[in-house]
């Protein structure tokens, strides 16, 4: 007599729904890698750090900053639906992010919980991009970025 036995899920269908579900928690995870988590510590992080590490997630990143400067230099919409710039500080952190995007751009890899903190900072909209009751210095966070980038 035979029992039947049920078939365990394909590596490559779990692969698939970490895959899926890390870009849903997508900011959650990438604010866990920005703070130094391990992305061998869970399926879900090691699924968004490969996300990051790709080359399509790094040329998105650099175009997100570029727009950010690019709106920085047009003037201001009144009444754009768009959350508003810290104009003076991403001028005083325009050397640094160029810096950062040469980074992203010209290494073959970069540490990923730099690629996860610039991300936040892009896609934070209560951060030092943003908003200047946020606490942070928007060069020194940029600075930082770059910094974790390197110590891949």
């Amino acid at each position: 007599m035979t029992t039947r036995t049920e078939n365990p899920p394909a590596p490559d269908s779990t692969r698939a729904r970490d895959r899926v579900a890390a870009r849903l928690l997508a900011t959650a995870l990438d604010q866990r890698l920005a703070a130094g988590a391990n992305p061998a510590d869970s399926a879900l992080l090691a699924a968004r750090a490969s996300q990051l590490a790709s080359p399509v997630q790094r040329q998105r990143l650099t175009r997100g900053w570029l727009a950010v400067l690019d709106r920085a230099a047009r003037p201001r919409v009144p009444l754009s639906p768009r959350v508003p710039l810290r104009r003076a500080a991403l001028g005083s952190a325009q050397g640094d992010i160029r810096l950062m995007l040469a980074v992203v751009q010209g290494r073959p890899v970069v540490g990923i919980q730099g690629i996860a903190l610039a991300r936040t900072l892009l896609t934070d909209g209560t951060g030092a991009l943003y908003n200047a009751r946020s606490g942070g210095d928007l060069a020194v966070a940029v600075r930082d970025a770059t910094r974790l980038m390197l110590a891949n």
